[in-house]
């Protein structure tokens, strides 16, 4: 009879490939934002209905993102300033 520590030992990833939950940590921005393409959104909803580390992670960041654009305000700028920035970075490039 395998121990618990040698059954998760032989399901760990190979190396250098990565765990569903570190593909799940990448996709946690894309999905906050509403920037997921629609292949990663579900996939990343299949994965948090049974991993309850990654729901608990997407559930802080999303608190958290509410909390911060709840305090920003949104200043409009004249079109001269944002071309110029634009302009200016990509000068740096």
């Amino acid at each position: 009879m395998e121990s618990k520590f040698t059954e998760v030992y032989h399901n760990a990833p190979a190396e250098g490939k990565e765990t569903e939950c570190e593909k799940v940590s990448k996709l946690l921005d894309l999905v906050i934002d509403g920037e997921a393409t629609t292949e990663d959104q579900t996939y990343f909803n299949h994965h948090i209905e049974d991993c309850v580390a990654c729901f608990e992670d997407h559930q802080k960041q999303k608190l958290l993102k509410g909390l911060v654009s709840g305090h920003l305000k949104r200043v409009i700028v004249p079109d001269s300033l944002a071309l110029s920035i634009k302009t200016r970075i990509q000068a740096t490039i």
